[in-house]
């Protein structure tokens, strides 16, 4: 019981953190509009956040051991939640940019953090569980910040909307008043946890397509988040249709948790991933169809797929590699799946600027089928290992 609370406090956590990457993301034709910009400034508060989480966690990967796992992620939240409640009252773009830039800089700290902790819970025999529990959070936290956002917009001080932010952040912290128990030792025999290998393994394994499918695939999905704003606007019920597309994103829950039950279904994890690739596509197909009904149900299934690949990918790459490299694979983790960011939040806007919504989704038509492929190799290639 101890640990099934740990891993649910640390779900929160990973809420807290996910609200604070995706809070500008609906905000970026209100941000071209109040500050006199372009679409790809209106955008640059995620691009920044996706630069910083994609090699942050690389440099700073030595300090998130298991160890200070729990220290780093309070220290940093409380430190995220005065930020926040500062940008709440920034009236100049300056100041809100630079607020902004500050926050983005712990947040290569917190999330590697948060994944650390809940992989190595010390009193937890599931971790296939614990890690489905923080990206169930993760979603939780990515749907309330978005929509967070997308009530704010309204406001005539739209800024306000940071200091709800901060009160998610906050309420993690009293949660962790009591903070879980990590420890780096294997998990004990007879216990529901895969043994993770004594002896470090080689990164230059096929496992490792993993990192490059997940960062595909994110680019697809950023990619189509941050461009609908502009597509869609906020006026003639534009607001409204970006709340239901947007809340959409909660299906990753239930894909999520219920992640083990679809890979035992699907007769094992290679399968599952093809399944779950060829299900973004399908979403794809139905923002690309561009009808209300389909864009809110292409979402869907976007983000079922990509939820889905993220919570068996992370539990994949902890089980194949030593827990003395649990810090590295999920620093690498993060920086793959945000280098993906940064890819749809900046390249891609500007490719729609340049050449229109067309040309975006033939784009992310082919990036779609590179991630899928490269994710389904990497899950064969562990299935292999594991049986040897």
């Amino acid at each position: 019981m101890t640990a099934f609370r740990d891993a649910l406090k640390l779900g929160a956590a990973g809420a807290a953190a996910a609200a604070c990457i995706y809070y500008p993301q609906p905000l970026a034709a209100r941000l071209e509009q109040a500050f006199d910009t372009t679409p790809f400034w209106g955008a640059m508060p995620m691009t920044l956040a996706f630069i910083v989480l994609t090699s942050g966690p690389l440099l700073f990967g030595r300090l998130i051991t298991v160890a200070r796992a729990m220290r780093i992620v309070i220290v940093t939240e409380v430190l995220l939640a005065a930020l926040f409640a500062a940008q709440a009252f920034a009236n100049s773009p300056g100041l809100w940019f630079a607020l902004r830039g500050l926050q983005v800089l712990l947040l290569p700290l917190l999330i590697p953090a948060v994944i650390t902790g809940a992989s190595n819970l010390r009193d937890s025999d599931n971790r296939g569980r614990d890690l489905a529990f923080y990206t169930a959070g993760t979603i939780v936290g990515g749907v309330a910040g978005r929509l967070l956002a997308v009530a704010s917009i309204a406001l005539a001080h739209w800024q306000l909307g940071s200091l709800t932010i901060a009160a998610l952040l906050l309420a993690s912290v009293a949660l962790l008043r009591r903070p879980p128990v990590v420890t780096d030792e294997l998990a004990p025999a007879g216990t529901g946890n895969a043994p993770a290998p004594a002896t470090p393994r080689s990164w230059m394994d096929p496992v490792t397509l993993s990192y490059p499918g997940l960062a595909l695939a994110f680019a697809v999905l950023t990619t189509i988040l941050t461009c609908l704003p502009f597509e869609v606007g906020y006026e003639r019920g534009g607001t409204l249709m970006l709340a239901v597309v947007y809340g959409g994103y909660a299906v990753g829950i239930v894909t999520s948790l219920g992640a083990p039950a679809i890979t035992r279904v699907s007769r094992g994890l290679p399968r599952a991933t093809l399944a779950a690739g060829a299900l973004f596509t399908l979403g794809l197909a139905g923002v690309i169809h561009g009808a209300f009904a389909a864009l809110a149900i292409g979402v869907v299934l976007m983000c079922a797929g990509m939820v889905f690949q993220q919570a068996t990918q992370i539990v994949m790459l902890n089980a194949h590699f030593a827990r003395s490299q649990s810090g590295t694979v999920n620093a690498l983790f993060v920086a793959a799946v945000f280098a993906g960011g940064t890819l749809g939040s900046s390249a891609m806007v500007w490719l729609y600027g340049a050449l229109g919504w067309t040309v975006v989704l033939i784009v992310c038509v082919l990036l779609a089928v590179i991630a899928g492929a490269c994710m389904t190799i990497a899950a064969r290639s562990q299935a292999r290992a594991a049986s040897a």
